[in-house]
């Protein structure tokens, strides 16, 4: 058995910590020989940060997918990159598009990236989400150039940023560049909230073949296992791909109305949410979901 967690919003608490229960469930799953997954789309460097070298799970999968790690040894198990091609055909793109946008370095150093900003007038508001994360990185963040382009042989992937102010919706924006990404990069595209402002459209771009689901699948097929051995709990839209693919799906109370009203909903990340779904799921308590 797999049991999959996304991390912020779903484990990670709105005060930035991990509930002394769920740590617990994390202990108890693994007495109970059950492989324990956080799938994350932080970065190697920003998963690494938060999360406690010692912490009890057995897999992380990091970046949406794109990378994979197994936990006791630190060892990084699986890499996905985007070629020249796919990124200089995928700058364009953005840049015809008006779009603002972020490269990422090839992994482990995917904390790094190029950033693009097409105008001021995108967004009326004193700080666009886009510039409150330039401005929180700026460490690790440069501006991108001709000559970065033509230099970049690999990178994991790019973050696009629409504020939530935008005159159309954001299911539209994602679908109208969706579709002309595809046609032109068969990249797979995904979809979430920010983690920053909690209401602007963040829209990734990763090679074919990365998703959590994937990613979940690889260590599944690593360990002769099939989807019908994973359980997942998630809070957001990058992690719909791995809801659908999971045989026990889960999505916390803080995760949009659209996703609760297709999958089971347990308690809040604020509420160890993360430990009510592994109580549905095995049908024995794990601990009081009212503790702190």
């Amino acid at each position: 058995m797999i049991f999959v967690t996304d991390f912020d919003g779903t484990l990670f608490r709105d005060d930035l910590t991990i509930s002394s229960v769920d740590l617990d469930t994390f202990e108890k799953l693994g007495n109970h020989g059950v492989i324990r997954v956080i799938a994350t789309g932080r970065s190697y460097h920003s998963a690494l940060r938060v999360i406690p070298q010692n912490f009890p799970i057995d897999y992380l999968v990091f970046s949406s997918g794109a990378g994979i790690m197994e936990w006791k040894n630190k060892e990084i198990i699986k890499i996905h990159s985007l070629n020249k091609t796919q990124i200089e055909k995928t700058v364009k793109i953005l840049k015809e598009n008006k779009c603002d946008f972020m490269l990422h370095d090839k992994i482990p150093d995917n904390h790094c990236f190029y950033f693009h900003k097409f105008s001021d007038s995108v967004s009326k508001t004193k700080e666009s989400d886009f510039d409150r994360r330039c401005s929180a990185y700026s460490r690790y963040g440069k501006k991108l150039t001709d000559e970065a382009i033509r230099e970049l042989e690999e990178a994991c992937q790019f973050i696009v940023i629409f504020p939530y102010s935008f005159w159309k919706t954001q299911t539209e924006i994602y679908e109208e560049l969706k579709e002309k990404l595809k046609k032109t990069t068969g990249l797979h595209i995904i979809r979430t909230t920010s983690p920053m402002d909690k209401k602007s459209l963040w829209v990734e771009i990763f090679p074919e073949g990365v998703s959590k689901a994937l990613g979940i699948k690889t260590i599944a097929d690593l360990l002769l296992l099939d989807y019908n051995s994973v359980a997942a709990v998630g809070n957001d839209f990058n992690d719909l791909d791995m809801l659908k693919w999971a045989k026990n799906a889960f999505v916390v109370e803080n995760a949009p109305a659209e996703l609760k009203e297709e999958f089971i909903t347990v308690k809040s990340n604020n509420e160890n949410g993360f430990t009510d779904a592994v109580n549905k799921c095995f049908g024995f308590e794990t601990g009081s979901s009212n503790e702190r």
